[in-house]
Order: structure tokens, then sequence, then C-alpha cells
């Protein structure tokens, strides 16, 4: 008897742990869904840093993921050399924006001077209650006269 008591309150005890691993993870995932403004603040606080050619300024807004893969150096080295041209745009416009959790896309517009237009999607993700850019992706370039459909910054 006491035998079964004791593994009863043993699986009992089990049970209320893991109830608990699995609530707080379900707190912790759930993220309100910021308005588009929020991401877009983001991205143009981190263009900001790249036409100022502060690039420690512009760390702070990567990711921690793409902060473990680069040092500062090579994060400053991998911005300048993929994505210069990003801080001689003459403007910026939004597209689409798709929010999933934690999780979010955004697609950017960068006009240059001479017409040509270059487009990207921003992965972006929740952490510590701000939004973080984990990664630019290229889409398609357009040439002068093309419009673009996107909200002008």
């Amino acid at each position: 008897m006491v035998r079964l008591l004791k593994g009863a309150l043993l699986f009992l005890s089990l049970a209320v742990c893991g109830s608990a691993v699995f609530v707080t993870d379900q707190i912790r995932r759930r993220v309100p869904p910021p308005a588009p403004h929020e991401l877009f603040a983001v991205v143009e606080k981190q263009l900001a840093a790249f036409r100022a050619a502060d690039y420690t300024r512009a760390y702070r807004y990567a990711a921690s993921g793409v902060q473990q893969k680069f040092t500062m150096p090579q994060f400053e080295a991998m911005v300048r050399r993929e994505y210069g041209e990003m801080a001689h745009a003459q403007r910026v416009e939004f597209g689409f924006v798709r929010v999933a959790g934690a999780a979010a896309v955004v697609e950017v517009f960068f006009v240059e001077e001479n017409g040509w237009t270059r487009a990207f999607l921003y992965s972006l993700s929740a952490e510590g209650g701000t939004w973080k850019i984990d990664g630019v992706q290229p889409m398609e370039s357009k040439p002068p006269g093309c419009s673009v459909p996107g909200l002008h910054i």
C-alpha cells in the first residue's frame, strides 16, 4: 500500500511539472500581433544605422540567431558586401506584411535615384518584447517606370 501511495504521488508530481512546462511554453509563445508600423520602424531604424555607417547600432536590430552566426565585424562586412546599395536608396516603400505568432515577413522596396527598384523580404522575430531582423532575401528588381505596390515612406 505504501509503495502504491508513493508511486501515485510521484506520478502526480510528474504530471503537475509536465503541465507547468506545457502551459509556460504556450504563454511564452503567445505574442500579440504587431501593427505593421512597428515592423516598419525596426527596418527603418536599421537602415538609418546603415546610412550613418553605424554598424554597431544596426547589429542591435539583428535577431539573436544572426548575432550568433556573425560577429560584429563579420556582420558589417556581410552588409557592406551584399546589401550596400540599401543605404543609398532614394526612398523606401513597404509592401505586404504577414505575421504568424512570433514571426513576421515584410516586403520592402528600395527605389534608387535612377528609378530601379530592388525588392527584399525581411524576416523578423519577436525577442524579449521587441522585434528583431532574422534575415533579408532579395527578390526581383524592377526597371524605371514600373510601379511599386507599396506604402511610400
